[in-house]
């Protein structure tokens, strides 16, 4: 039973929501729980390649959201990212890990490829444990990386974004495919094509 309900939940998180039943509120107990997956995750040596922006201020998340770009719905319109419209927002942004901070700045600069591919890669990580979380708790979860990044870092402290998600309460009378605040858009679904080699 538990394995089956493990099955559940991975084949639920990979479906991205895009409108939301914002009259609900998330707990603060599920919020923490949340976050907690996304800063106690494996990631090289343990090191903070990112930080996490907990946004849970509806003025600032609609701010952000309107500086998404890069979704182009089922009719051919240019749309905004409606994933980032839940009821919660997480950002994710460049850090650069302390105890490596002064060789990183010094010799190889903070955009060397071995830290990029190391900070893309635990962003990563990071953003699945979160979706995984998320949907065990009963939540749904888009994320978002098309967006003017000079514009949101003004409201990240001059943070420099690399990965949006939103999380909450899905809108039930609604397509999740559908725009939150366009709804006669739709996004596309793409079937999964994923392939295993398995090497026995």
């Amino acid at each position: 039973m538990f394995k089956q309900m493990i099955k559940k939940s991975i084949h639920k998180s990979q479906h991205c929501n895009r409108n939301w039943d914002l009259s609900k509120s998330i707990p603060e107990d599920d919020v923490d729980l949340i976050v907690e997956s996304a800063t106690q995750c494996p990631v090289k040596q343990n090191l903070n390649y990112y930080k996490t922006h907990v946004i849970t201020d509806r003025d600032k998340i609609e701010k952000i959201h309107d500086k998404t770009v890069g979704i182009t719905s089922d009719k051919g319109v240019m749309l905004t990212n409606p994933q980032t419209l839940a009821n919660l927002m997480l950002v994710f942004t460049k850090d650069t890990p302390e105890m490596r901070r002064e060789q990183v700045e010094e010799e190889l600069g903070d955009e060397a490829p071995t830290y990029t591919e190391d900070r893309l890669m635990s962003i990563g990580i990071a953003s699945a444990y979160v979706n995984y979380t998320a949907s065990m708790l009963g939540y749904e979860t888009g994320c978002c990386k098309c967006f003017d990044g000079e514009a949101i870092s003004k409201e990240l402290n001059g943070e420099d974004p690399l990965l949006i998600m939103g999380i909450g309460y899905p809108d039930k009378n609604r397509n999740r495919l559908e725009h939150h605040s366009q709804p006669e858009h739709r996004m596309p679904s793409m079937p999964n094509m994923r392939t295993v080699a398995v090497h026995a």
